[in-house]
């Protein structure tokens, strides 16, 4: 079942590895192709804004994924079903939906064919921009928690909790039952604990090691990055408990040599006897799904989490070059967004 869709269409294209204001640019006359088998046609509506599309445009994470150019970027989009493939029968022209398109991108274009095991149903009483801004962040959030393995009764400490993955990292361990202990820039402490922290501590005033004592933590969530956030976190987790990171190395890059040489670092350690009391280091590199967002939009839906957008830009060339720059600056409270 399809509906109307022009055969051309504007989109924002990366044309190589480079700076973004010199590798991006409009092309209006992007093919608008069918959907395949198990794709979805979604008519985009709004994006948003993550590191590693800045990061990916630079070529940061060229050791992950390398890029055919052109590329249309942006994995974080929502909008209109207007075409399913012959195998889709979880969607319908016409429905509201929202989706981390992972390697493929997208988001900065009109028409994008997404597939079907990515996609979820937007949730309930969100508009355009804001179901952009959950599902690469807070699935990501969800997926540390999961792998810290968060429940009632832990003790969670997350650093960076005013950002993108932090903000719903806060909130979604407070619904699991957790003691929350938020960690934020000055300027953020009383939104971090409008979020629900149980407690909040200004990242650049106190050292976390130098606030709380060993024993303190069954987990902390790494959302900034840096070798010295696990220095730091060892101090105060209890034996066995788990140091989560997005796994940035000191440049805020993700890479699998720099995770793999902190990992190697820390096994050296424990080997020499000098390791921190068996407590784990847990990179996470997220794997989307529709299962897992629908997750998360089961909390969203509930009231239990909510989505704070601090900036909306238009989707246009000059809209996403603004957000990125403001991304890269580390300035953005929760979620930057982009809509038409």
């Amino acid at each position: 079942m399809t509906s109307a869709v022009p055969h051309t269409q504007q989109a924002i294209v990366q044309s190589r590895y480079g700076a973004v204001r010199d590798v991006l640019a409009l092309s209006e006359v992007v093919p608008v192709r069918a959907p395949g088998p198990q794709e979805v046609q979604v008519h985009v509506r709004a994006a948003a804004v993550n590191p590693i599309d800045w990061q990916m445009i630079e070529g940061n994470r060229r050791l992950i994924t390398r890029r055919r150019f052109p590329f249309t970027p942006l994995f974080d989009l929502a909008g209109v079903v207007t075409a399913v493939g012959d195998q889709v029968t979880s969607f319908r022209v016409g429905d509201r939906v929202h989706a981390d398109n992972e390697i493929d991108g997208g988001g900065a274009s009109e028409y994008v064919n997404v597939h079907s095991r990515l996609l979820a149903h937007a949730p309930a009483g969100l508009d355009f921009a804001e179901s952009a801004a959950v599902p690469l962040a807070a699935q990501t959030a969800m997926t540390c928690l999961d792998r810290g393995q968060v429940a009632a009764g832990t003790r969670v400490a997350v650093i960076g909790a005013s950002g993108g993955v932090g903000h719903f990292a806060v909130q979604m361990a407070r619904a699991a039952g957790a003691f929350v202990l938020g960690v934020a820039g000055a300027r953020n402490q009383g939104f971090v604990r409008s979020l629900g922290a149980d407690e909040v501590i200004d990242r650049n005033a106190t050292d976390l090691s130098a606030g709380f004592g060993a024993d303190s933590f069954d987990v902390v969530v790494d959302c900034v990055g840096g070798r010295e956030q696990w220095t730091r976190a060892r101090r105060v987790l209890r034996p066995g408990g788990r140091f989560v990171t997005i796994a940035r190395d000191e440049d805020g890059v993700v890479t699998p040599a720099s995770a793999a040489r902190l990992l190697t670092t820390i096994t050296a350690r424990r080997v020499r006897g000098a390791g921190p009391r068996g407590t784990k280091y847990v990179p996470v590199f997220l794997k989307a799904s529709g299962a897992l967002l629908r997750r998360v939009n089961e909390l969203v839906e509930g009231g239990r989490v909510r989505v704070h957008v601090s900036r909306s830009f238009p989707l246009t060339l000059e809209g996403v070059t603004a957000a990125f720059e403001e991304s890269r600056a580390g300035r953005a409270t929760g979620k930057l967004v982009l809509q038409r």
